[in-house]
């Protein structure tokens, strides 16, 4: 009896872990984080050395209305290296809302190698690369990725060390999955929406760890 007690709790918790990969995995691993991506446009925006080049503001403005991602790539390799980086942020997004994860990828990699750019946005096009190839790349290559932004001082921190977590389940490793979801759950620093999810992920992770160890 307890046997088959056991494999209905089993395929509850399957069932309540896909349900919650169907309405999250694409935020947690879709490739653009949208809000954190609408927060640094905003932030960006207001920023002296964006809005003194109207012109290229304007032109900016205008190509992104047109969601053409090749003319944003046009525009980003003609133009400063700060309107350059926001229009191919917003051409990477196009390019994922229509499943080319590739040439968005592309794209990111390309942001963060820009010198001179902002270790913020060069940080942050990092994030969404590795997000996009979280469930391809190879796991050491991803790992050495995410290691230089999940430190105290990187602004990105909380979601870098969530895909370490994702990451560590891909593996198998459940418990170091729900370890890191933990800390990210009791962290007051860390935002709110991740502290949510965290706390979800935490709990179906310490149940996969502890289904683990008994089979």
């Amino acid at each position: 009896m307890a046997d088959i007690f056991d494999e209905i709790s089993e395929d509850m918790r399957q069932e309540k872990l896909a349900q919650f990969w169907k309405e999250n995995g694409s935020w947690i691993i879709g490739g653009v984080i949208g809000a954190i991506l609408l927060t640094a446009i905003m932030a960006y925006m207001r920023q002296r050395d964006f809005t003194q080049s109207t012109k290229a503001t304007t032109q900016l403005v205008m190509i992104a209305a047109s969601t053409d991602s090749r003319k944003l790539e046009q525009f980003a390799d003609k133009t400063d290296k700060n309107h350059a980086m926001m229009a191919r942020f917003i051409a990477a997004d196009n390019y994922v809302q229509n499943n080319q994860n590739d040439k968005a990828i592309a794209l990111y990699k390309k942001i963060a190698a820009t010198s001179g750019l902002s270790k913020v946005w060069r940080d942050l096009a990092s994030v969404h690369s590795i997000s996009l190839r979280l469930n391809t790349a190879p796991p050491a290559e991803l790992a050495t990725e995410l290691a230089p932004l999940v430190k105290d001082d990187d602004v990105w921190r909380y979601t870098a060390r969530e895909l370490q977590a994702l990451l560590a389940a891909r593996e198998g490793h459940m418990q170091k999955a729900a370890d890191l979801m933990s800390a990210i759950a009791a962290d007051p620093n860390a935002p709110t929406d991740e502290r949510h999810r965290a706390f979800s992920l935490h709990e179906l992770y310490i149940a996969d760890a502890k289904a683990n160890r008994k089979s």
